[in-house]
C-alpha cells in the first residue's frame, strides 16, 4: 500500500468517524460559539445585565458577612464600609465559560439520543450555578486580605488555586455520573 491509499484510508476514516458523532461535534462547537459570544457580549453588557449576572455573588458574599451590597451604577455591588465593590471583572466569566465548553466537549459523547440537548441545557445551568459558587468563593475569600497590600497577587493566587479546585471536581463529578451511566445502558 502506497502513501496515497493510507492517507485515503486515514481521511475517509475520519470522515466515517465524524459522521457517527456528528451530534456530539454539533453540540460541541455549539457550546464553543455560544462561549464566544458570550464573552464578546460580557464586554458590551448594559449595567441593568451586569447587575443581574452579579447579583448571585452578591447576595452569596452579602449572607456571608452579613452586610448589605446596594448597585451602584458603572461599579457594581459596593460595601461602603468595607472598602470593595463586586465589579464585573469579579464575575469570572471566562471560568463559568470555560467550565460549560469543558463539561459538553468532554462528556456529551457518553449521552444517548434525546439526552443530548438536556445534558447541553443541564451543563449550562450547573456551570453557572457552580461558576457563581466559585467565584463568590473567591470574594469571601479575598475580602479579609484587601489591608494587606498584596491584594492583588494574593487574590489572583487564589483565583487560579480555586478555579483549578472546582474545575477538576466538576470533571470528576461528571465523569462519575456520565461513566455509570453509560455502564447501565451498555448491558
Amino acid at each position: 500500500m502506497n502513501k496515497y491509499m493510507a492517507g485515503l484510508i486515514t481521511v475517509t476514516a475520519w470522515i466515517e468517524a465524524a459522521r457517527s458523532h456528528k451530534a456530539d461535534i454539533l453540540l460541541g462547537a455549539l457550546s464553543l460559539a455560544l462561549g464566544a459570544v458570550a464573552l464578546i457580549g460580557y464586554g458590551y453588557a448594559s449595567d441593568g445585565t451586569l447587575r443581574a449576572l452579579l447579583w448571585p455573588h452578591a447576595k452569596i458574599t452579602g449572607a456571608f458577612f452579613h452586610i448589605k451590597l446596594p448597585y451602584q451604577n458603572g461599579v457594581g455591588y459596593v460595601a461602603a464600609g468595607r472598602g470593595f465593590a463586586i465589579g464585573p471583572d469579579c464575575m469570572g466569566a471566562r471560568f463559568t465559560i470555560m467550565l460549560f465548553c469543558m463539561s459538553v466537549c468532554v462528556f456529551t459523547w457518553r449521552v444517548r439520543g434525546a439526552y443530548k440537548l438536556a445534558f447541553f441545557i443541564l451543563s449550562l445551568i450547573g456551570s453557572a450555578i457552580a461558576g457563581a459558587i466559585a467565584n463568590s468563593a473567591r470574594i469571601i475569600g479575598s475580602v479579609p486580605i484587601i489591608p494587606s497590600g498584596q491584594f492583588a497577587a494574593i487574590h489572583a493566587g487564589t483565583g487560579v488555586v480555586i478555579y483549578l479546585v472546582t474545575l477538576a471536581a466538576i470533571y470528576i463529578l461528571i465523569d462519575r455520573i456520565t461513566r455509570s451511566k453509560c455502564k447501565r445502558t451498555q448491558r
